[in-house]
């Protein structure tokens, strides 16, 4: 039986989670510098540890507004994409799951994202969980969009 461990956290009055695996770190919101002529969720680059990392607004990524910039509890999750370094801006971070095969369940006929981005579901805390694969968050595209800009 496997053991997974997710990192939960909201978007909007959903949650949400990723697998620790991909997720580096995560830090409060810092100043983000612009960059022109990308995707509107593409928000700009952040310079961390002498490293430029490109800053994508998860909300607006999956069509659920924006994120409000004045929120004490937004976070940005530091994830390895394509072995690439990505900021995904998020609401609130909550905690991190232990998870095993048999807590995992089936992707509901009706999510507001596309169904490629969502491994399974769980239920925590009476609320339920989308569980993400954040290596698939982005398009072929968007992921070359993303490499001319960092």
């Amino acid at each position: 039986m496997a053991d997974y461990q997710y990192v939960v956290f909201k978007l909007g009055d959903g949650w949400y989670a990723g697998n620790i695996m991909n997720i580096r770190e995560i830090i409060k919101p810092m100043a983000i510098t612009r960059v022109p002529n990308n995707p509107s969720f593409i928000e700009g680059i952040i310079k961390l540890r002498g490293e430029v990392i490109p800053v994508l607004d998860l909300k607006k990524r999956f069509k659920l507004g924006t994120y409000d910039e004045n929120s004490q509890h937004t976070r940005f999750i530091i994830a390895e994409t394509d072995e690439k370094p990505i900021a995904f801006i998020v609401d609130e971070v909550r905690e991190v799951l232990r998870l095993e095969d048999k807590d995992i369940g089936p992707i509901p006929d009706v999510v507001a994202i596309g169904k490629e981005y969502i491994t399974g579901t769980v239920e925590n805390n009476g609320r339920l969980v989308i569980l993400l694969d954040m290596a698939k968050i982005l398009t072929v595209d968007e992921r070359e969009v993303l490499a001319a800009i960092s």
